[in-house]
């Protein structure tokens, strides 16, 4: 199950998982969740905060990328600076006090 593979490689103390949206575009009438014990207890231990969001689908993700495509959408402003992925700690932290909206993270130099 992979909410279980993120509870033990991936996620940090602390750490947050957030489920956006589902792939049918309908909310479900119902959820069900069922973790084993040791994904259970690594949650626990690491303090993980499990979160869904319906707030978007993939029509939502369709409509931004034709209208970012337009040019009808200029995300610009919101971006407050492109950090090498080594100063991710930096940027969430200036995104923690409100100095910027959005960081963009860069995985490759250059």
């Amino acid at each position: 199950m992979l909410l279980e593979s993120v509870l033990h490689h991936a996620c940090f103390h602390a750490g947050q998982v957030e489920q956006i949206g589902n792939q049918s575009g309908e909310p479900p009438a119902a959820l069900e969740v069922e973790l084993e014990q040791p994904a259970l207890l690594a949650m626990v231990q690491k303090a993980v905060r499990l979160q869904g969001s319906f707030s978007h689908n993939w029509p939502v993700w369709e409509r931004v990328i034709a209208l970012l495509g337009s040019g009808a959408l200029d995300v610009r402003p919101l971006i407050g600076g492109v950090f090498p992925l080594r100063e991710w700690k930096a940027a969430f932290e200036k995104m923690e006090r409100g100095e910027i909206v959005k960081a963009v993270l860069r995985t490759r130099e250059g």
